[in-house]
């Protein structure tokens, strides 16, 4: 599966086990993300519209795309695919 995006990628891994981390990062890069655009980030008012959020719900990633931003700064995401580790 390809993963498209257009802007930049939120990763809030919800874990401090590095193994994990990286297992998720190489399976991003694999299903189409440059690793160069993958952040580590937890602040959702970063986000904007046509950005990717993805979370480690376990056992599966869930990737969310941002689809509005309102001016009172409520993130509008919905869920476009999960990935099992």
């Amino acid at each position: 599966m390809v993963i498209e995006y257009q802007k930049k990628v939120f990763f809030a891994p919800n874990t401090s086990d590095q193994d994990i981390v990286d297992r998720a990062i190489k399976i991003l890069i694999e299903n189409g993300i440059n690793d160069k655009d993958i952040q580590i980030n937890y602040n959702t008012n970063d986000l904007e519209e046509g950005d990717l959020y993805i979370s480690y719900d376990p056992p599966d990633l869930v990737i969310r795309t941002v689809y509005q931003k309102k001016t009172s700064g409520i993130i509008k995401m919905k869920s476009i695919a999960m990935i099992n580790l």
